[in-house]
């Protein structure tokens, strides 16, 4: 093993290939630049608070007749104190700006971005060059929730199905949608246009504006039901950002500016730009039409929507012995999303179920220009697809066996109202209001 200061990284792949590649003698290091180790810091700030929030709901049930009920609830969420985290080793005064990218600051100086590649160096941007992050967690933040639905419930005659059907409008905005792991990803969390630490509102994360949801439980005979949970819900929010740090600060949340083909100064940015706006689903391309020439906002871009079936099956045998206590239940969950996986793959999924968010890789850095102080990009054609996305699908498939034996007094009256343990709601993200 060869270590020291300048060593690179081996090409694993390189020396499978060809034997003869494989260095016998470790490199001369004598004459490199030793790099001192800059630790990170994360504190919390001296008037932290836990988060809260100041919520409200109003109800109104009525009968329609018969065995149909209509239900109509508004609710509304305030979040308070609420977490995010500010880089105060960051340097308060941007070193230039990028004049083609609406005046975007960056922190670091022109000498320090490497002209072949872009890569930004950003320990130029540490006001203390002895730290790198200091991350401090605050609790001054807030996020708005706005919530309207509408639900009709009822049976058929002679109580053998029961059914229910749904519809929630919902409006989030926060100033970050962060609430879990690492500081280093809160910090990244919401994205930026310059500054990290100026944390403006935004269309939430957690937000899907629009979700349709159908129960229905069905009595096929007297030992089996069926129980089915079907949603179609409005896509993931997402921002267009850039695949790496341009603005200095440490971290890739900086937010794409959205060329226009019509006044791009790159030839190759401006053809990729207009085959993008083609060939790209109606969403996205709305989406970065109505922001064409300026730095893109937070969440800005929508996902597809999002349909998902799951399936229950009970069995309740009427033996003498059972006394109908015993349930035994065969249980799917995101049974679409596991076949959309199943036949077409995590690198060609077709977006049903609960997949993953849609890829948010706008521009990729190339280069950079010092003369004209400007990057150089490409632009990923695939932006805004789900297919190309990582992660597979975010709520994996599941199937399942599970076994209910109800104990005790008036155990028969219980298990006989047994209702689907299915929620209605699936698995969904938390409330922004967290």
């Amino acid at each position: 093993m060869c270590v020291g200061a300048a060593a690179p990284r081996p090409d694993w792949s390189l020396y499978t290939q060809d034997h003869a590649a494989i260095p016998s003698a470790c490199a001369d290091t004598s004459g490199a630049v030793t790099s001192t180790p800059r630790p990170d810091v994360t504190a919390f700030a001296a008037r932290y608070r836990a988060p809260g929030a100041r919520r409200a709901s109003l109800a109104l049930v009525r009968r329609l007749g018969g065995d149909y009920w209509v239900t109509i609830e508004a609710g509304y969420a305030r979040g308070v104190n609420q977490y995010g985290l500010l880089d105060r080793n960051l340097s308060t005064t941007p070193r230039f700006t990028l004049a083609d990218e609406a005046g975007r600051p960056v922190y670091v100086p022109l000498d320090s971005i490497v002209p072949a590649t872009g890569a930004v160096a950003s320990t130029a941007s540490r006001r203390d060059p002895a730290f790198g992050h200091v991350l401090v967690l605050e609790s001054g933040l807030q996020s708005d929730t706005k919530q309207l639905g509408v639900t009709v419930t009822g049976a058929t005659r002679g109580g053998r199905a029961t059914f229910r059907v749904g519809y929630t409008i919902t409006r989030a905005r926060d100033q970050s949608s962060f609430s879990c792991c690492a500081a280093s990803r809160g910090f990244a969390s919401p994205t930026t246009a310059g500054d990290p630490n100026v944390l403006d509102w935004g269309t939430s994360s957690l937000e899907r504006r629009h979700s349709f949801v159908g129960t229905v439980s069905v009595a096929v005979t007297r030992a089996f039901e069926l129980d089915a949970i079907g949603r179609l819900t409005s896509g993931v929010p997402f921002t267009p950002i850039v695949g790496s740090d341009i603005n200095g600060d440490g971290t890739r949340n900086d937010r794409a500016f959205i060329f226009d083909p019509a006044t791009a100064g790159d030839p190759a940015v401006t053809a990729a730009m207009g085959t993008l706006l083609v060939r790209a689903p109606s969403s996205i391309a709305a989406c970065l039409h109505s922001q064409l020439g300026r730095i893109a906002a937070r969440n800005s871009c929508t996902g597809p929507w999002q349909p998902s079936l799951d399936l229950q099956l009970n069995w309740r045998p009427a033996w003498p012995s059972a006394d109908r206590r015993f349930t035994l239940s065969l249980v799917t969950i995101n049974l679409l999303g596991g076949l959309d996986e199943w036949l077409h793959g995590v690198t060609g999924l077709h977006g049903w179920g609960y997949s993953a968010a849609p890829d948010p890789v706008l521009l990729a850095v190339t280069g950079f220009d010092p003369a004209g102080a400007r990057f150089h990009y490409t632009v990923n054609g695939h932006f805004g697809s789900v297919a190309s996305a990582s992660g597979g699908v975010s709520v994996p498939f599941q199937i399942g066996l599970r076994g209910r034996y109800t104990l005790g007094p008036g155990a028969r009256a219980r298990a006989a109202s047994h209702v689907t343990s299915l929620s209605p709601d699936g698995p969904r993200p938390p409330e922004p209001a967290r």
